[in-house]
Formats: structure tokens, sequence, C-alpha cells
């Protein structure tokens, strides 16, 4: 389906996640996103890291939170459903102030047509952190492993459709 144009490369943001109100970091993919050379960028592998921006050590707090972090494709502004077809890659994690840390992982990226990863063909992804009670210095760094693929007129053709669908 999928030709890769390059190797493996990783691109690499972080996202305060210590308000209880979603941030929303835009990831701008129209340099490898090509409609005219059939060109798309696939994810291979999405991982999220949680920690103190102050200390750059593993985020703990003694309350009671949640925070999730999302990669999405397209322009959006609050996190979304599970079920959501431009979710590309979730993380998340559960502390219980009485008994510890608990990692709420997901197996994204999802396939869609290839074996390799997801393929994006749209221009702008967003990457969402909310957490339930505001946590001072809590950050995700996301490590999104990627490559830029050529696909047939067909494939990107179907990608693109669904993208609009969306």
């Amino acid at each position: 389906m999928a030709k890769a144009k390059t190797s493996s490369f990783y691109i690499r943001r972080t996202i305060d996640a210590s308000d209880a109100t979603p941030n929303v970091l835009n990831i701008d993919t129209s340099a490898y996103v090509d409609p005219a050379d059939r060109q798309g960028v696939m994810i291979e592998s999405v991982d999220f890291v949680f920690y103190n921006d102050t200390t750059n050590l593993p985020y703990f707090t003694s309350g009671d939170r949640q925070v999730a972090t999302q990669l999405l494709v397209g322009n959006y502004t609050d996190l979304q459903g599970y079920g959501q077809e431009d979710l590309v890659a979730s993380g998340g994690l559960t502390f219980d102030g009485n008994a510890g840390v608990y990692a709420s992982s997901d197996v994204f990226p999802d396939v869609l047509g290839s074996q390799d990863g997801r393929i994006v063909v749209d221009d702008k992804m967003s990457l969402i952190a909310k957490v339930s009670t505001a946590s001072a210095a809590l950050r995700c760094a996301v490590l999104i492993k990627a490559k830029v693929v050529t696909l047939s007129n067909k494939d990107y053709m179907a990608l693109a459709l669904q993208t609009v669908a969306n």
C-alpha cells in the first residue's frame, strides 16, 4: 500500500498537562504531506512521558487525579471519545492518593490499512492534554516515530476522503 520515501524519524513535542482546561498544541505536518505526490506521513509509534517540569523526575502527587493526552488528526480543542477515527494515540495516568499511580495505556497507533502504522494525509495534528485537578509542573513529552510514504492513487484518495468525512 505505502512505499517509504524516508527512514524513520522522530517528531518531539512537550505539552503542559497541568490545567483542568484542555491545553492544545498543533503539530504542522504540511512538510510531510503532499497531495500532488500522494505523499503522507506514517505514524509508526507514539510514546507519552509524564514528568515534573521543575525536577524532570516522574510526576507524583499525593492527591487523587487523572491526566490524559491524545494525538489526533485534524484541528481539535478538547479530548475526544476513544472511538473517534481521528484518534492516533493516547496515554494517561491515574493518581490514587492512597494507593499509587496507574498507567492507562492502549494499543494505538492503529493499523487502518497498513500493518506498519497509521498513515496521515492531513496537514495538521492536534496534541491535547487535560488533568482532572490542576497540577503544577505536570508536563507530557510526546515522541512520535514516523516516516514519509508515497501511496497509490486509490489509497491516497481513500485516506483523503476519510479525512474530509471526519
